[in-house]
């Protein structure tokens, strides 16, 4: 019984250990809150006037650095100006000064080309060729004069000029045929070869007429194929503007 009694009276003090404890614990919350309230209520709110604010002045930052620049970078512009439009001016001048020459130039180029019962600008120019004191090539002039004989001095400015211009070229254009065409067998057999001269009328629709052989060489075989290589390269010459008569030598060689 005695221990008993003992554990109840135990447990009551602790009790009321706990009891104070918690009222103590209570009592400091209520303190806090308490200084909290004094704290927010210590608080002033301050209202400032419409008229003090408007009074309130705010002065400019000068910055007379940046002023100074724009205004010098304003005066070159304008000095600039007039230089550019007296460029421009100029050009324009320029241009229709050429404009004007150029069509000057153009009318009497027209005019010079206007054909009046005179040869024409071609003929005109073929003449003034064969004007010249000095021929283009003198070998072909020689040889020209020993095809033809006194009959080349017969001969018109622009006929002279176009032999003189494509007698190589007459030559050149037949023996490339003979190539592709290749050498006549029966004069490859016997080993012969030669050289001819073919004469015949050459006309500016590129036709020919009295086509022959003026000078033999000596073998039948190579005059009768001179004719038939000029009856196909004929159409590769080139054409005159007047008829003409052309004369020039067909080689045959052995290699």
């Amino acid at each position: 019984m005695k221990i008993i009694i003992l554990a109840f009276i135990i447990s009551i003090s602790l009790h009321l250990l706990f009891l104070k404890k918690y009222k103590n614990d209570e009592l400091a919350k209520n303190n806090s809150n308490n200084e909290l309230v004094e704290k927010k209520s210590d608080v002033k709110f301050v209202k400032i006037k419409k008229q003090e604010i408007a009074e309130a002045k705010i002065e400019p930052v000068e910055k007379p650095v940046e002023i100074k620049k724009n205004e010098a970078v304003k005066k070159e512009i304008k000095e600039t100006k007039p230089l550019v439009k007296n460029i421009e001016k100029k050009v324009e001048r320029k241009k229709e000064v050429n404009f004007e020459k150029a069509k000057k130039l153009q009318d009497n180029l027209l005019k010079e080309q206007i054909v009046k019962n005179e040869n024409s600008l071609q003929e005109k120019t073929l003449e003034n060729f064969l004007s010249q004191k000095e021929p283009v090539n003198k070998e072909i002039l020689t040889e020209l004069e020993k095809l033809y004989g006194e009959e080349y001095q017969t001969f018109t400015k622009v006929q002279k000029a176009y032999l003189e211009k494509n007698l190589n070229n007459f030559q050149v254009i037949t023996q490339r045929v003979l190539d592709r065409l290749g050498y006549p067998k029966l004069a490859a057999k016997l080993k012969i070869g030669g050289i001819n001269i073919v004469e015949f009328m050459f006309h500016p629709d590129g036709s020919i007429t009295d086509l022959k052989i003026i000078n033999s060489s000596s073998y039948a075989v190579l005059d009768e194929y001179t004719l038939e290589l000029i009856e196909i390269a004929y159409k590769d010459y080139p054409k005159p503007t007047t008829t003409t008569k052309l004369r020039f030598k067909v080689f045959y060689r052995l290699f």
